[in-house]
């Protein structure tokens, strides 16, 4: 049944969301997604629990999606369910239109170019960096590469993942990034304007910064303060992830450029144990 009650058979336009949902998760299999298999674990399809893990959700919010409850579901989450559930391009129109009844706009992709300088040796600096998260993100802030203590604090970002939407255009962002408005929106906003002038024909950047103020409108405010940021380096920040139990963690922003590339920024999150928001 849906949220009214009544099953698809009763409804002209088919199936209701809960039950697409049910079904998309049952036919995704769990050895696929690292760290889901556990010793002794039977059940088939993903659970609740996997799909809001993986998203990068609680299990709350997830299930009152599943139940059809209407609510502000950004399309950088909707997207993030996609991908996890693997569905195809049709699957997800139908998805936009059961949870927030409109299509899905095109979906923001990594600059060929700039994915392609993603090699095997660029991975493996990722990999080394283990326990600290890492990733590799284009100019626009697709992620195209990352390592395994990343996807453990932000499991949404191996799937079609982009950092800015996230940060602005999901929900759990602004729980999980301690001082959201300071110590994140203002910095990234500043960001995304200093890249825009630095790269004015790059169309990626420009949808970025028109989707981000026409997503989350209480941001036109902060943007027209006009501020400038670099890329921070060393920027100390906070973060309330669930992977740490609802502990708060304290990470310092290391950021670096592989030489030879102007299009890819590494960053690692360096786990401290004090120091205050800065940078």
């Amino acid at each position: 049944m849906d949220s009214r009650g009544r099953r698809a058979s009763d409804d002209p336009q088919g199936e209701s969301l809960s039950e697409l949902l049910r079904s998309w998760r049952s036919r995704s299999d769990p050895r696929a997604f690292p760290g889901l298999m556990v010793p002794g674990r039977r059940s088939v399809g993903l659970s609740q629990r996997d799909v809001a893990r993986l998203t990068g959700v609680s299990e709350r919010w997830y299930g009152s999606l599943e139940r059809g409850n209407e609510a502000n579901y950004s399309a950088d989450f909707l997207d993030r369910l996609s991908s996890v559930l693997q569905l195809s391009r049709a699957e997800r129109h139908v998805l936009y239109l059961r949870a927030i009844g409109r299509p899905p706009a095109l979906a923001a992709v990594p600059e060929t170019d700039a994915a392609s300088e993603m090699d095997d040796i660029l991975q493996q600096f990722l990999d080394s960096q283990s326990p600290n998260p890492a990733y590799v993100s284009d100019l626009a802030w697709n992620v195209i590469g990352h390592n395994e203590p990343l996807r453990d604090w932000f499991p949404w970002a191996a799937h079609q993942a982009n950092l800015m939407r996230w940060v602005f255009l999901s929900r759990e962002a602004r729980e999980q990034l301690v001082n959201w408005r300071e110590d994140w929106a203002r910095p990234y906003l500043g960001q995304i304007r200093y890249a825009r002038v630095h790269y004015p024909q790059n169309e990626a950047l420009r949808r970025l910064e028109r989707d981000i103020l026409a997503g989350s409108p209480d941001l036109q405010k902060i943007w027209d303060r006009c501020e400038v940021y670099e890329h921070a380096n060393g920027g100390v920040r906070r973060l309330k992830l669930p992977c740490h139990r609802g502990r708060e963690v304290v990470v310092r922003i290391t950021a670096l450029r592989p030489m030879g590339s102007d299009r890819l920024r590494v960053i690692v999150l360096m786990e401290s144990r004090r120091g205050a928001a800065s940078g």
